[in-house]
């Protein structure tokens, strides 16, 4: 067989094109790409068979390696000349418009990408870092021209820390999907807002909304009318523990011996425990602390007793449950628990969403730790756009290879 129909059943290029020639050397594979004269192509806009008018300078596509070299395709494109559209030139036979790689090369490296970070997808593919970028950044645009123009029925928003001083991006993931949505590039409600602003007419199509109880939030509650907002669990844990740890601070400062006061500081992550997972080996210690810290004891249990509302079936049980556990809070003479009762009261009506409709952010918090381990294996991103398209490209679930 000789090697130029090797290479012709190989590539398969689509007609008239041709494999004319193939030179190899010591470290690459060139091939040659041309049509029979007298063919005739279609405009390039309305579909037109027209002849050629002339070709452009020669052009050079990086192709999968063959035979362990690299693997090059050259070819010259014809140009059309439409009476209705003038001259138009006519799309590479192998690759997509602007691209100087091939489909496969692009596709092969998109599955690189997806499996290692950037520096192994520059080594094994021997492309350059811009270009490797460039594939990120195309491969999500493709994505997110071929998604679906609908919202997510069951949304989720979590706040991520993409820089240092506290400089946050807001995550939106579709829950049933398992995917992130977008990434708003800030938390605040003047830049949140105005994307669901933007996505006014698709907002009814939101039937729940899985969030914490952040005030910059507070213009979704405004546009998703039609969703029932809920608060899960592990917020609304955690806004109770953070009043635990206030008042293990504020007793620990006034212990008077000495020696409890160290004994009590070395273990205060103790009282941050729920009561399973403490470790059989200081079960007997934390005991003793409950003992000296009256206060924290007090607060812990209150906390510990809070975790029983998500047990509840039904509505009926739950608020019932809530209403005993508030006035043990709100009576427990423990300033942080008593505020903290009177926010989670605040925000009942998204507790009882999340009771009801049993749904969590676990989901998205799951996303945000891929996307942290992301964000180091790039070893941080120069702007918040970057982290977007990064984002996207490993946890957007969209439909990014490159077709023909």
């Amino acid at each position: 067989m000789e090697t130029t129909d090797f290479y012709q059943q190989l590539l398969k290029p689509p007609a008239p094109w041709l494999v004319s020639r193939v030179v190899l050397s010591q470290d690459r594979v060139d091939i040659w790409l041309e049509h029979p004269s007298g063919s005739k192509w279609p405009c390039e806009v309305c579909g037109k068979t027209c002849c050629v008018y002339d070709h452009t300078d020669e052009r050079s596509w990086r192709h999968l390696n063959t035979c362990e070299r690299q693997t090059w395709i050259h070819a010259r494109l014809p140009r059309t000349k439409c009476d209705k559209d003038g001259i138009r030139q006519v799309k590479a036979p192998l690759s997509s418009p602007r691209s100087n790689l091939t489909f496969l090369m692009e596709h092969w490296t998109i599955d690189v990408l997806q499996e290692c970070n950037r520096s192994g997808t520059v080594k094994l593919t021997e492309l350059k870092w811009d270009q490797v970028d460039l594939i990120m950044q195309s491969a999500v645009e493709r994505g997110l021209e071929r998604r679906e123009e609908k919202l997510p029925k069951a949304m989720g928003i979590d706040e991520k820390s993409v820089f240092k001083r506290h400089k946050y991006s807001t995550i939106i993931t579709d829950i049933e999907q398992g995917n992130v949505y977008d990434v708003i590039n800030a938390r605040t409600k003047d830049v949140v807002e105005p994307w669901f602003k933007e996505r006014a007419s698709l907002c009814p199509e939101v039937e729940k909304v899985a969030m914490d109880m952040s005030a910059g939030y507070a213009g979704i509650v405004a546009r998703l009318t039609d969703a029932d907002i809920c608060f899960d669990h592990f917020h609304v844990t955690q806004k109770v523990l953070d009043a635990v740890n206030e008042v293990r601070k504020l007793e620990q400062k006034n212990l008077p011996d000495e020696t409890d006061k160290t004994d009590f500081f070395r273990s205060r992550f103790l009282f941050l425990y729920n009561e399973e997972n403490v470790p059989p080996k200081r079960v007997e210690q934390f005991e003793r602390l409950k003992k000296i810290a009256i206060k924290t004891s007090r607060a812990w249990a209150i906390k510990e007793n809070l975790r029983e509302l998500w047990l509840c079936t039904n509505l009926e049980d739950a608020e019932a449950f809530f209403k005993k556990w508030f006035w043990w809070a709100t009576h427990s003479r423990l300033e942080p628990i008593r505020k903290a009762a009177h926010t989670l009261k605040d925000h009942w009506k998204g507790i009882a969403n999340a009771i009801v409709h049993k749904i969590t952010n676990a989901c998205t918090e799951g996303l945000n730790s891929k996307m942290e381990k992301v964000k180091r294996d790039a070893y941080g991103f120069r702007s918040k756009d970057r982290f977007r398209i990064a984002a996207l490209f490993y946890c957007g679930g969209l439909a990014m290879y490159p077709e023909p």
